[in-house]
């Protein structure tokens, strides 16, 4: 039985759990031994050279405390049409306020002062 390809889906699932063992503070070693497996594997998961285990990709989710669904956040798939098109696939509420959440509390007083200033930018952009 031969193999699917690595598509662009699983090189950004690769990317997300980069980006959030990272936001962590977590080496790849740390997070490929807590979960049990290589820590090559794991890099080649962030890379997007293999596809992931869904086994896998819950025990990452898990260990870096994040719903599995952020791995998905802004992630395109393919339309089930062969028209190609592409469509997001949606994200509840819940979990963008969680992760707003998140970046907030990690955030001093002088980068939420700024953050405002830039979220205010934003608005004005769109009138």
């Amino acid at each position: 039985m031969s193999k699917s390809p690595v598509t662009d889906i699983d090189r950004f699932i690769g990317k997300r759990i980069q980006q959030r063992r990272k936001e962590l503070g977590l080496t790849a070693s740390a997070l490929s031994e807590q979960i049990g497996i290589a820590q090559q594997q794991l890099s080649r998961y962030e890379r997007g050279d293999n596809k992931i285990n869904v086994s896998h990709l819950v025990e990452i989710a898990t260990a870096l405390n994040t719903s599995i669904g952020w791995f998905f956040i802004d992630c395109l798939a393919e339309d089930s049409k062969t028209t190609h098109t592409r469509k997001f696939i949606p994200v509840g509420e819940d979990e963008v306020r969680e992760r707003l959440t998140y970046h907030m509390d990690q955030l001093s007083a002088d980068e939420r002062r700024g953050l405002l200033v830039f979220l205010d930018s934003l608005s004005n952009f769109r009138k």
